[in-house]
């Protein structure tokens, strides 16, 4: 009777977790879509608020990420692997690996203009009586920002999948955001011709010099 006890509430605490997590996850990938809507940018441009659109949206999505982090219920009893990092090797390999990804988001962002993106710029360029920032950037790389907003599909992968010890909690994680990412950034053949352009006059310049 007691095993059957134990069996009962842990199935219980495991579902319990399961829909916190899940409610949590799909908060954040609701505000950071609903956000981006014409809808809600017409709602700011109405109060006036339009040179701190995208400083609002980097707030709330902080604040949103933060109750993910708060609220978040471990499920450590259920795991999909988990690898043994107590060798030098292994705990080198995926220190590794996590350090290469960090290193991929943070040169996008630097390469995708940190500035804009945390809206610091348009506050900046609104008190200095300039344009929005984006009117100096290319039409096709404007169009690449609507496809591709954040800089980093692999990196972001590599950080969720590559784990050693890949809990149920993780997987939902894991999983979930990366579909979202997959549903969320949808570039096409133009934006990678774009790219590729873009690759082609860096290397002519790095030669030239």
């Amino acid at each position: 009777m007691e095993t059957n006890c134990k069996e009962i509430d842990c199935s219980t605490t495991t579902l319990w977790a399961l829909t916190v997590n899940t409610s949590l996850l799909c908060l954040f990938m609701f505000q950071h879509s609903a956000m981006a809507t014409p809808f809600f940018k017409r709602a700011l441009y109405a109060a006036r608020l339009q040179v701190a659109e995208r400083s609002i949206y980097v707030i709330t999505t902080s604040f949103v990420l933060r109750c993910v982090i708060q609220y978040w219920q471990p499920i450590p009893w259920i795991n999909l692997w988990h690898v043994d990092t107590s060798g030098t090797v292994l705990w080198t390999v995926f220190t590794l690996m996590h350090c290469f990804a960090w290193c991929i988001i943070y040169i996008g962002t630097i390469m995708m203009d940190l500035g804009e993106m945390l809206g610091i710029k348009q506050v900046y360029y609104s008190l200095r009586g300039l344009p929005d920032p984006l009117t100096f950037k290319s039409r096709e790389l404007r169009r690449l920002y609507l496809h591709m907003r954040h800089p980093s599909f692999i990196g972001f992968c590599i950080l969720f999948w590559i784990y050693p010890f890949m809990s149920l909690d993780r997987i939902l994680l894991a999983g979930l955001w990366t579909v979202y990412m997959i549903v969320a950034w949808n570039a096409d053949q133009s934006d990678y011709e774009y790219q590729c352009r873009q690759m082609r006059k860096k290397h002519s310049k790095m030669m030239y010099y």
